[in-house]
């Protein structure tokens, strides 16, 4: 909700993020990602799927399909609101953000 929220709302000059615009996408979608895994991880019991608590590759394969398709619906509202533009840039830069959310998923916390 709070990423659709940062989405639609109006630039202002005291609230442009300006040339960290990608940074900032990255971050957001980072973050975005690894909350997403971190739902999976707390979501799996022990009994059904065995001791490990990581998920296994295809989890982490929906969740960047996730959280990448939800930057590029992002993008597409934005294409569509008279006071923000979209960028294919950022879409680059959700989609590189959820990846590396992903790949620290598991390592971080650590499961004990």
């Amino acid at each position: 909700m709070l990423v659709l929220v940062v989405s639609v709302i109006p630039e202002g000059p005291g609230f442009s993020v300006g040339r960290f615009d990608k940074a900032a996408h990255l971050c957001e979608y980072l973050l975005f990602a690894w909350l997403l895994i971190q739902a999976v991880r707390a979501s799996r019991t022990p009994e059904r799927y065995g001791a490990s608590r990581t998920p296994e590759p295809e989890y982490r394969v929906w969740v960047w399909i996730y959280a990448t398709s939800y930057g590029l619906l992002m993008e597409l509202i934005q294409a569509m609101i008279p006071w923000r533009s979209a960028e294919w840039g950022d879409v680059l830069a959700d989609a590189a953000g959820a990846a590396l959310g992903i790949w620290l998923g598991p390592r971080f916390p650590r499961s004990s």
